[in-house]
């Protein structure tokens, strides 16, 4: 069973790059792509969930499925932007795409344009100014007194305090320690640069619909400009609030 689950770990970095490809390259349909988006929204949940749970599993893991979340977003987002292209209709989006894009523009491309681009603004900072800080500060001060409690360990071990296989298993947690905040702190610089990603995506696709508005569907450059912005801020709130929750689920405990 040890096997089979070291297996499984050592391929799903591999798994989650093919999936990741494929969803790039591979033309995708309206109705699959909610799927994928609603998998998306309920895997961040059961990251954020996860923050109120004390076991170790879950917090060794945590840094790692950030890291697959983002990836799997990305993808699902690219292959959104390029199915959402090639549509000629509205009737051909997804509801709630058309219900938050007209919520945000309200008719207004302009309005819309920087009311999603502030979204993401705002989104960052927050990730940038909370998220990332604490998990860096965290994993600073954890590698500052790493050294410390090392000595501390290898002095016991020679006074005779605790047994040599005592000193190693506490070795080993403080290494575990200090390895699980970099990587946490890791982590949220990979969220940061996911989002802002996400908003240079949002730009693009605006920019990219409007050209098909114009060229390929004889729209007038006004309603081109309204109807993809409202749709590409649609998209981009499916894709960002996720995030957002992923965000919520971090934090700064000491791992068990």
């Amino acid at each position: 069973m040890n096997k089979i689950i070291s297996t499984l770990k050592d391929a799903l970095p591999f798994a989650m790059l093919v999936l990741a490809l494929v969803l790039i390259f591979v033309p995708l349909p309206v109705l699959l792509i909610q799927v994928l988006i609603v998998i998306n929204i309920g895997f961040s949940l059961c990251l954020f969930l996860s923050k109120f749970f004390s076991s170790t599993a879950i917090a060794y893991y945590f840094p790692r499925l950030v890291l697959y979340s983002s990836v799997y977003s990305c993808g699902i987002a690219i292959a959104t932007t390029r199915t959402f292209l090639t549509i000629n209709t509205l009737d051909g989006h997804i509801p709630l795409v058309l219900i938050i894009g007209q919520w945000i523009c309200r008719e207004n491309y302009v309005c819309g344009f920087f009311t999603t681009l502030m979204l993401c603004t705002s989104l960052l900072l927050f990730c940038k100014l909370h998220v990332e800080r604490s998990q860096s500060l965290a994993a600073n001060f954890c590698l500052d007194r790493m050294s410390q409690m090392l000595l501390d360990i290898n002095r016991q071990v020679e006074q005779k305090y605790i047994t040599i296989e005592e000193g190693n298993d506490q070795k080993r947690k403080v290494e575990a320690e200090s390895d699980y905040h970099c990587s946490m702190d890791g982590s949220a610089k990979f969220l940061i640069g996911t989002i802002a990603a996400f908003a240079v995506l949002f730009v693009v696709a605006a920019a990219g619909g409007t050209s098909v508005g114009i060229l390929d569907l004889n729209m007038y450059w006004k309603d081109a400009l309204n109807q993809y912005i409202m749709l590409s801020s649609g998209y981009l709130v499916l894709f960002v609030i996720p995030l957002f929750i992923t965000s919520l689920g971090f934090k700064t405990g000491k791992l068990e």
